[in-house]
């Protein structure tokens, strides 16, 4: 439970200020209109009390900030959590109490931190405590203890966030954060928690062939956009990964994917050195078996569909490459693609007809 700044609490009944939250759109899994007046200096306080959509879009962009560094997926608005979260902030306002719900959403268990303290505290402030709070000094390779705002913030299976907030007449803040599905689940933590992607040690990726990954690049973003894809960025952190797994392959002779859900992936091997376009098109070939009219197909039996339906996945913003030669010559390339494509359900709106 996230009961930071939560002593002293006023044991005086308080007025509660709910804010309204603006027109919302139908559909639940939306993003909050972002409203901002360029002359509006930033103040906590009133971004509560007037501009409700706007404060949880700040609280949610904090907090995939801090996914994406770990290299999970951001999570996604949804209104009916909000809805739950917010009734919950006044409770725990009214009864001057922060205590963790066994609140339920789709009969699935929410994930839950809250908090009590200034309202002048910026949403980042905010995030950081959460945080802070287990971050430092934590053992990604075996199980906590005891678990923390912080897990939860990065577990990687919850995709919906709703929260609430209240401000009481004493300037006490109320928050209450829903994740979905929850996590801090005993038994699975080192298959949802990941360290920070090292943003450090990338001179072995770009101190090899800067042309390969010139052309690489080049040939993926030109495929990309005969989709109506944007241009994919040259990621160091995924580049670094790639390059390990690529020399892991070329010192074992064999391609194997990995069970790394974090990131899409695509594999490479041949007898000779290629050049970045060269790959790029064996990839790519997959789109003459591709069959545009099954939008939503979940295809995962054929390798050349599914190299090529990652390659220009429209969602995907980053990508890093590694390559390596074993010592008969032979040659390997690993592409990470984040966030990963091949996704059920989702093939309609990012894999487009050329």
């Amino acid at each position: 439970m996230g009961c930071n700044n939560c002593l002293n609490l006023i044991e005086a009944k308080e007025e509660i200020i709910t804010p309204r939250p603006q027109n919302t759109e139908n559909d639940n899994n939306i993003t909050p209109k972002k409203k901002k007046n360029k002359n509006q200096i930033f103040n906590p306080k009133n971004l509560i009390l007037e501009k409700n959509e706007e404060f949880i879009l700040e609280i949610l962009s904090e907090i995939n900030k801090y996914r994406i560094k770990h290299g999970v997926e951001e999570l996604i608005y949804d209104e009916n959590i909000s809805k739950i979260a917010q009734k919950y902030a006044e409770k725990c306002a009214r009864e001057k109490e922060l205590e963790l719900s066994e609140h339920k959403y789709n009969d699935i268990d929410l994930g839950e931190i809250l908090f009590c303290g200034n309202a002048e505290l910026t949403p980042k402030e905010i995030i950081d405590i959460w945080y802070n709070e287990g971050s430092e000094n934590y053992n990604y390779n075996k199980e906590p203890e005891i678990s923390n705002n912080f897990t939860q913030l990065i577990w990687k299976n919850s995709k919906l966030f709703g929260l609430g907030h209240t401000l009481t007449k004493e300037n006490k803040l109320y928050i209450v954060a829903n994740f979905y599905p929850g996590g801090n689940i005993k038994g699975e933590y080192l298959n949802n928690i990941f360290p920070v992607i090292n943003q450090s040690d990338v001179n072995s990726v770009y101190s090899i062939n800067t042309k390969f990954l010139e052309e690489i690049l080049n040939s993926h973003n030109e495929k990309r956009s005969k989709h109506n894809s944007p241009p994919l960025i040259l990621n160091p952190s995924l580049s670094t990964l790639a390059q390990n797994k690529a020399e892991e392959m070329a010192e074992g002779k064999k391609i194997k994917k990995d069970n790394n859900q974090q990131f899409g992936i695509n594999l490479f091997f041949s007898k000779k050195n290629c050049n970045g376009e060269e790959v790029t098109s064996f990839w790519y070939k997959g789109r003459k078996k591709y069959d545009f009219t099954k939008l939503n197909n979940n295809i995962n039996n054929d390798e050349e569909i599914n190299n090529f339906t990652q390659l220009i996945w429209k969602n995907t913003k980053d990508v890093g490459f590694g390559f390596s030669n074993d010592n008969k010559g032979n040659f390997y390339v690993v592409a990470y693609y984040f966030p990963k494509g091949n996704i059920k359900e989702e093939y309609k709106n990012n894999v487009l007809h050329d």
